[in-house]
């Protein structure tokens, strides 16, 4: 079992790697990468990432590392794969574009999935952090 003030230092240190990761990406967000569409959504509602941001931190607070390490994985690196991949299976699907389509078939065709990529990862990275929680509690009783 680890001594409490050791608990609390790596938690202190899980707790700045990740505001670092959050914080560059939404630095990268508001600057380098604005122009890309989920990153300039990210910048534009900036609270709703600073809410996601808060939670996945806050979760240290309860002892809850891995999946505030999972949470942060996901939002980091999920919005990245949903900017990205979302932008190719965008591109994908408008060529896919007829003549003769209805403006429905056309609006979905143009769909950017990015927004839903990134919740998927979020909610796919909470799941491994949580298994992975369960785990360790399991070996440590063990």
């Amino acid at each position: 079992m680890m001594n409490k003030s050791v608990e609390k230092s790596s938690r202190a240190t899980t707790g700045l790697i990740e505001l670092s990761f959050l914080g560059g990406v939404l630095l990268l967000s508001f600057t380098v990468l604005k122009s890309e569409y989920l990153f300039g959504w990210a910048a534009h509602n900036w609270k709703f990432y600073l809410i996601l941001s808060a939670i996945a931190v806050a979760l240290l607070l309860f002892n809850k590392k891995m999946i505030s390490i999972g949470m942060t994985i996901g939002i980091t690196v999920g919005l990245f794969f949903g900017n990205y991949v979302g932008g190719l299976v965008k591109s994908l699907n408008e060529n896919q574009i007829l003549e003769g389509m209805t403006a429905e078939e056309v609006y979905r065709l143009r769909h950017h999935p990015g927004f839903e990529i990134w919740m998927g990862i979020i909610i796919l990275s909470i799941i491994i952090g949580f298994v992975a929680h369960k785990k360790a509690l399991k070996n440590r009783l063990d």
